[in-house]
């Protein structure tokens, strides 16, 4: 058992190897500059970082549940106008891809407004499992600096782009659900 442990964390890192930081064009991503991107692409081809959040709503996305699918991470803050903005897309997005593959989770995250998130899943209709991130330890191992900061990570776990604007995700999703499935 512990050889075949060595042996899956050896594939697994070599996959992640195989999957190049960067794929996707820099503009789709709100930091184009390679010194303010620099902290997202160092994730990008990676295992995905730890979610350390608390307070679910719409149901617990556990790390089981993540196993060999395409999901979408969107940090968002409560008083952020295009975070509030695209929850419709999010929820129109699990809508449809939901059956495929698709698991979406939101975070709570930035200093202020966590106390507001049951109610803005209540208001802004947020259909996809959400949680907060108190300690903001989420936010920290992502990188994320301005919100919403979208993360995608394929169906083997490996983060493939961080930073993403809204509009790009779908074709993102797109891509990665027509992917193989992990074996």
């Amino acid at each position: 058992m512990v050889k075949l442990r060595h042996w899956i964390a050896a594939f697994s890192f070599a996959l992640a190897l195989t999957v190049r930081a960067g794929e996707f064009p820099d503009d789709w991503t709100w930091d184009s500059d390679a010194k303010t991107r620099a902290p997202h692409a160092a994730l990008e081809g990676k295992p995905m970082p730890p979610i350390d959040v608390t307070g679910w709503a719409n149901g617990q996305v556990k790390p089981e549940d993540m196993k060999g699918k395409v999901v979408i991470v969107d940090f968002y803050a409560t008083w952020c106008g295009p975070c509030m903005a695209a929850i419709p897309h999010n929820n129109e997005l699990l809508k449809k891809y939901q059956d495929k593959g698709l698991v979406i989770v939101g975070v709570c995250t930035s200093k202020n407004g966590q106390e507001k998130m049951d109610e803005t899943v209540k208001n802004k209709g947020i259909q996809y499992p959400t949680a907060r991130d108190p300690k903001l330890k989420s936010e920290k191992a992502w990188a994320v600096h301005y919100y919403p900061t979208y993360a995608i990570v394929d169906r083997k776990g490996i983060v493939r782009v961080v930073g993403l604007q809204p509009e790009y995700v779908e074709r993102v999703v797109k891509k990665l659900l027509d992917e193989a499935p992990a074996p």
